[in-house]
């Protein structure tokens, strides 16, 4: 198994740090990569955003203008197998999804949208709020009995009104893969009656192989926030070559002539710089591909395999425990995180912090982890021990409520 922690600022021993799938750990070249924003900043000025020097092993100077193009060009291209010239970096999903939907073309006599139930909120509460703004129906498509995306049910949705299909490649609350032959099967039925395929590559991101161009996606969003390690204000879009997306949603650094200050916009001949929208947030961008660049270098697969085997080695101690598994237990169809169910699991992470193990719960009910390369598969031994102490004991019943300052768990 891997064991990279030394490329990583793990928190200090014996804590164990589970939640890849909220947030990664901070790369320890990243320290520096602030600095050198600093120093561009404080010695370029004004022109840093035409020229800085190559921190990123691009092979070439760069400059804040620029950077959200070449930095997907170099990391995010050749981690979704998707060709030079059509990815680029995105301030969140959020924006992306919005900007997506702001496409007229998609939408010319056509008004579903195609979604499962299941989606996150950036990508299904957005469709809900644009039913108001255009001519828009969403579509829901309900899961299996035991959770499970139904393919079938979502190919069978599909008509002639149908603008867009958007599914996750990686279900953020159960781990569950849709494996490449059933994107590819979606995006051909959705083709076969006209409507583009959108896929959700959030929790798919630096932990699962990916290739845009075999599933068949039209675009492929997600973020380098968690498992890439990159932080927050570091998403990423890819639009297949070919594809006219004309986004309404777009700001000046979209602009076909910016600096010709034009009193009417004019689209940009590159499809992909249609969807940046105002002045660039530059800091986030410096640390953006740090994470990234190491999981590269050891290779997505090996992650993979690495992130499966932890991850069974948890599945077989919840198992030993009687609690129901969330996740599929079959490997080919779950991803990083893992998600069993338990009574009482907000309690329950609430006392595991105090024992300085580190997951997150939902609903209540559902406790997730994910052991990831910075995990030795001592830190899965470790949280299932005080699982099992807080069950025979029942001290997370009693632990007082804590103010923790936020939402987060």
């Amino acid at each position: 198994m891997l064991d990279l922690r030394d490329r990583f600022v793990t928190p200090p021993s014996p804590a164990a740090e589970l939640r890849a799938f909220t947030h990664g750990l901070m790369p320890r070249t990243v320290p520096a990569l602030m600095a050198g924003f600093c120093e561009d900043w404080a010695e370029r000025g004004v022109d840093a955003w035409n020229r800085v020097p190559d921190r990123w092993g691009l092979g070439h100077d760069t400059g804040w203008w620029s950077m959200p193009e070449d930095l997907a060009d170099a990391y995010v291209a050749p981690m979704l197998a998707a060709p030079a010239g059509t990815c680029v970096l995105q301030p969140n999903v959020h924006w992306t999804v919005q900007a997506l939907l702001s496409c007229d073309g998609p939408f010319e006599g056509r008004d579903e949208v195609v979604m499962t139930e299941g989606e996150f909120p950036s990508v299904r509460h957005s469709v809900q709020r644009w039913a108001g703004l255009r001519d828009l129906r969403p579509v829901d498509v309900s899961a299996n009995a035991d959770w499970a995306v139904d393919l079938d049910a979502i190919a069978d949705a599909i008509t002639d009104r149908t603008a867009w299909v958007i599914v996750s490649h990686v279900g953020f609350a159960t781990g569950e893969v849709i494996p490449d032959a059933d994107l590819r099967r979606l995006a051909d039925a959705a083709h076969a009656r006209g409507a583009l395929l959108a896929v959700d590559g959030y929790h798919a991101t630096a932990s699962l192989p990916q290739d845009v161009e075999a599933i068949g996606a039209d675009v492929y969003f997600g973020g380098l926030l968690k498992e890439a390690c990159g932080s927050s204000g570091n998403a990423y879009l890819y639009v297949r070559p070919g594809l006219d997306l004309r986004p309404r949603l777009a700001g000046w650094f979209a602009d076909a002539e910016p600096f010709a200050f034009a009193p009417a916009p004019a689209d940009h001949p590159e499809v992909r710089r249609r969807f940046l929208g105002g002045t660039t947030a530059v800091a986030s961008m410096y640390h953006a591909v740090e994470g990234l660049r190491i999981l590269l270098d050891v290779g997505i697969d090996a992650v993979r395999a690495d992130t499966l085997a932890k991850g069974a080695r948890g599945i077989e101690r919840a198992d030993a425990l009687g609690l129901p598994l969330r996740s599929p237990r079959e490997a080919a169809r779950r991803g990083a995180m893992v998600v069993f169910e338990i009574d009482a699991a907000d309690r329950l992470v609430r006392w595991l912090k105090t024992q300085d193990v580190y997951v997150d719960a939902r609903r209540g009910r559902l406790l997730r982890f994910s052991p990831f390369v910075w995990n030795p598969v001592e830190d899965v031994d470790r949280l299932f021990d005080a699982v099992e102490e807080a069950l025979a004991t029942g001290a997370h019943r009693e632990l007082p409520e804590i103010d923790e300052g936020g939402p987060v768990t």
